[in-house]
């Protein structure tokens, strides 16, 4: 049996270790190099760096006759997610689509679009923690001041680093830092920017969501959520299930 999967996420790291550990062989397709240093020790797992538009997949599924294609990608790659499940239509491969568990807080104000964030933002005062990564920060630059209000906090990685400095944002207030992070940790560093809000996406159960919200309530700042799209899959669980009744 011989599976793809898609994503350098943690869903993706989890369905590639399952895999390898029923000796399964795995072609994994991640988009950056920060994702590679979870996954390069697993065995019958051959890593790809590269990002791939629908007649690429086409190509790649036709030329090695997967068993099944896994979209295990964030919940906000929405094109990645069609190419993968139109590109597996086209070739006639099972399509399994991973969807996150989401943490819902009451304390948080969710919001459907970035636009409407910003938009919320700059009728506030105060200093800004964004913790959304690096992808949206072209959109923040919307905020009023953004380059004196907006501290953002990214991974440790040059492109990204470059990309925030390049865009406006102030080099002291650019957090560069890998996760996970413990409740106590973000309110610390809330409380050190003087942030009076903070911006997350909304996450999966193990990706720090809920840390981030206990924070701001520890902290009594504004904890902002980009809502994911709404999408149809199934879950990890439901996943292995599901390879478990075949090999």
């Amino acid at each position: 049996m011989q599976v793809c999967i898609f994503g350098g996420t943690s869903e993706g790291r989890l369905s590639a270790e399952f895999l390898s550990n029923s000796h399964i062989k795995v072609d994994l397709y991640i988009a950056t190099g920060y994702g590679r240093q979870f996954v390069e020790e697993l065995k019958n797992v051959t890593i790809h760096q590269e990002r791939l538009n629908k007649e690429q997949m086409i190509e790649l599924f036709q030329k090695n006759g997967f068993d099944c294609i896994v979209d295990a990608t964030h919940p906000f790659a929405k094109i990645v997610s069609q190419n993968a499940r139109e590109a597996a239509e086209c070739c006639k491969i099972k399509y399994y689509r991973i969807i996150r568990e989401t943490a819902e807080n009451e304390y948080c104000i969710y919001f459907d679009h970035i636009e409407d964030i910003i938009n919320y933002l700059n009728k506030t005062e105060g200093n800004i923690l964004l913790t959304t990564g690096s992808k949206d920060l072209d959109k923040f630059t919307g905020i009023t001041n953004y380059e004196k209000r907006v501290y953002v906090r990214i991974l440790p990685m040059e492109d990204s680093l470059k990309r925030a400095i390049a865009l406006g944002y102030s080099n002291k207030n650019i957090i560069c830092m890998q996760g996970p992070f413990s409740q106590e940790l973000n309110a610390a560093m809330i409380n050190s920017v003087g942030a009076e809000s903070l911006v997350t996406k909304e996450s999966a159960l193990s990706g720090g969501f809920e840390e981030k919200a206990e924070a701001c309530i520890k902290t009594n700042v504004k904890c902002l959520v980009m809502k994911k799209p709404e999408e149809e899959g199934i879950s990890l669980e439901e996943f292995k299930g599901i390879i478990r009744g075949v090999v």
